[in-house]
């Protein structure tokens, strides 16, 4: 008797009223998956603290009847791994949303899986235009299930291509790409861009991931005097081969994507990352007025700044509470409330179009400066 007169007093003091008494809240599952080893760790666990600041944040109503908590996976970067835990994921009846994969190649291979259970995936970083175009393919497995919060790399290639030209004044460049989705696509979106400005391509090379020594292509692009080289693909392989290329007297501009742009550069490269540019997806989070209180937050709370995409994973974790909260885990209602969702947060107003692709697709040019370790926006 007790027990109830608190606890009626209690729902009564939070404003929940007697139905909220003896009510167990069913948990639902937001599953978060990235790497959270190897090179690309530091990409995953910032995702993953990301959402996590966005769940501590956004509190639920009196009466949802959900409790959503967070699963972690890691997809370790490789796409064979990525669709493992997809399996995993969607055998998970209380999962509702993924949030992820941090690469394109992952994201690629794992939307197939949540394509056949109707498991929306959004995506804060995976680039690659492939992710959302081959649902629109007639021979697709499912509903259109992958969603992405930053520009692809059909749009940040094609401006990279435009600020080479137009801003830096490049006419003949050599263009390098990983080999992965990512770093294919968004050298080839350059390499069309760059042509289709009057624009001339001297040289379009293949390096792997994981590669160190780049003596032979130094040595390739040497006779080749471009003005610059375009390079597709991560921090790792770009830091080495920007040091080797000073090192041995190359001193045109270097060029990379979203996938370069993160502080181990610096660490890498050292002073020959003076002076590369880095194309980004949107606005760099610390040039975002709105974005004050969440890079706040996210330093307080994990004692360093965000990385390059933790503010599209903050936005895709508050897109998807607000649909769990409508919906629990089912998963055909929840994708529906994502694809038709209007979120208005500190990137401004997020709408997807009927790829899956976000409709507002802002990039902006950063120019490092290895005195001060950062990367300014060349406005």
């Amino acid at each position: 008797m007790r027990r109830g007169i608190a606890c009626l007093l209690a729902a009564i003091l939070a404003g929940s009223g007697p139905a909220a008494c003896g009510r167990e809240k069913t948990v639902v599952r937001i599953a978060v998956t990235g790497p959270q080893t190897g090179d690309l760790a530091p990409e995953g666990v910032g995702m993953q603290r990301a959402v996590a600041l966005a769940l501590a944040e956004s509190k639920p109503g009196p009466d949802t009847p959900w409790n959503v908590e967070l699963a972690s996976y890691d997809d370790r970067a490789d796409p064979g791994a990525a669709e493992a835990v997809a399996q995993q994921i969607v055998a998970d009846p209380t999962v509702g949303v993924v949030v992820g994969h941090i690469t394109s190649g992952c994201s690629i291979a794992a939307a197939k899986v949540y394509a056949r259970s109707s498991l929306a995936m959004i995506t804060p970083s995976a680039t690659s235009p492939e992710v959302t175009l081959q649902q629109t393919r007639p021979d697709w497995v499912g509903p259109r299930v992958a969603l992405r919060i930053p520009a692809s790399d059909a749009v940040l290639g094609a401006y990279t291509a435009e600020y080479a030209f137009d801003r830096l004044d490049l006419r003949r460049l050599a263009v390098v790409h990983d080999g992965t989705p990512y770093g294919q696509d968004l050298a080839e979106s350059f390499r069309r861009g760059f042509e289709r400005k009057g624009g001339t391509v001297l040289l379009v090379q293949q390096i792997a991931r994981g590669e160190t020594d780049f003596s032979g292509l130094i040595g390739r692009l040497r006779p080749l005097q471009p003005d610059g080289l375009f390079f597709g693909g991560i921090y790792t392989e770009f830091a080495a081969l920007l040091k080797q290329s000073r090192a041995e007297g190359l001193g045109f501009p270097f060029i990379a994507g979203d996938g370069a742009k993160a502080d181990e550069l610096f660490a890498i490269a050292g002073g020959a990352a003076d002076g590369a540019y880095l194309a980004v997806s949107g606005v760099p989070v610390e040039d975002i007025p709105s974005a004050a209180d969440f890079v706040e937050s996210y330093r307080r709370r994990y004692n360093s700044p965000p990385r390059v995409f933790d503010h599209y994973a903050y936005e895709a974790g508050l897109i998807a509470l607000e649909c769990l909260r409508r919906h629990g885990s089912d998963r055909e209602k929840v994708l529906a409330c994502l694809r038709a969702s209007r979120h208005s947060g500190m990137l401004g107003t997020i709408v997807f179009d009927a790829k899956g692709d976000t409709l507002k697709s802002v990039v902006t040019v950063t120019r490092a400066d290895a005195r001060q370790r950062r990367f300014i926006p060349q406005y």
